[in-house]
């Protein structure tokens, strides 16, 4: 018997005995093939030939736009994101994401207008080009890229004008994302980072968004087989978009979240994450100021 195959039946053997034990340090049994015990997020996992994972995520957040007491926009949104990631092979994740918005913006009348609608669907593919040893990796490098599909509706006010960037459920856009992700494990501790990239490929005349950066940086914690912890910052930087061909001075800048997460397995194949993210460097542009968001989600391997 071959030390792969010794791994794999010792990591099956563990994952039984701790399902045995009860719901609450039951592991998702896709560990059992991949080799990592470790909760993760979508899009943070490890993949293995055959897998598929869903998730379901909801996220609130607050913003605002514009000058107080002139023309100020306060946003209220809540996001809630429907994501499948399918691995044909050992080393391919082809992942999904289907966003669905409502969003309530108040201005200085304090009128208020509501939004329901669909945001921009992105689909793409993750190739894992790099990890330091077949079974059970500890270091993992891949390379994604995708698109970002303009399926959300844009929307006017009532006078018929479009509303910012800010406020549209979707770019209105075609968008290129390319990227990276590094993720390395030293159990109980793990660590994971990426980059990407997004290039608007065809916009609308009306409403130009411009390109955009995201990094992602986060440490975790394995507290037991069925609660972790895990400490994380994003990093955004957008180049201002254009309305009618003149740049609008609320948009882009540099704009930085920290915060945490708490993750639990209430069961086999099964995870649920709560989380807070909080401004702590705020360089946007103009009269932009973006609150804190919290977020849940529930992610299933089938």
């Amino acid at each position: 018997m071959n030390a792969r195959r010794r791994g794999a039946l010792w990591v099956a053997a563990m994952c039984a005995v701790s399902s045995g034990l009860g719901a609450r340090q039951a592991e998702a049994c896709s560990a059992c093939d991949s080799g990592d015990p470790t909760l993760t997020a979508l899009g943070t996992e490890q993949p293995f030939a055959g897998r598929l994972r869903s998730a379901l995520g909801l996220r609130y957040r607050t913003d605002a736009i514009g000058v107080p007491g002139v023309d100020r926009a306060s946003i209220r949104d809540l996001r809630a994101d429907l994501s499948s990631a399918w691995a044909p092979s050992e080393r391919w994740f082809i992942v999904a994401n289907l966003p669905f918005i409502y969003r309530r913006v108040t201005d200085e009348s304090l009128a208020e207008s509501e939004v329901w609608a669909l945001g921009d669907a992105e689909i793409g593919a993750k190739w894992f080009a790099w990890q330091d040893r077949e079974f059970a990796p500890r270091q993992l490098l891949a390379l994604l890229g995708g698109l970002e599909l303009p399926t959300g509706p844009w929307q006017k006010d009532a006078a018929g004008e479009y509303l910012p960037l800010e406020v549209q459920p979707g770019s209105g856009s075609l968008d290129l994302v390319l990227g990276a992700s590094l993720t390395a494990f030293w159990r109980p501790l793990s660590g994971w980072l990426s980059l990407r990239w997004l290039q608007p490929l065809l916009t609308r005349e009306a409403l130009q968004p411009g390109s955009a950066l995201w990094a992602n940086l986060a440490v975790q914690h394995q507290l037991t087989a069925w609660l972790a912890l895990r400490l994380a910052s994003e990093l955004r930087w957008d180049q201002p978009s254009q309305e009618a061909g003149e740049p609008d001075p609320n948009s882009g800048g540099t704009i930085l979240f920290a915060g945490g997460d708490l993750g639990w397995s209430p069961g086999a194949d099964l995870t649920l994450w709560l989380g807070l993210r909080l401004p702590v460097l705020n360089e946007l542009h103009g009269a932009h100021e973006e609150g804190p968001s919290f977020s849940l989600a529930l992610a299933h391997d089938w």
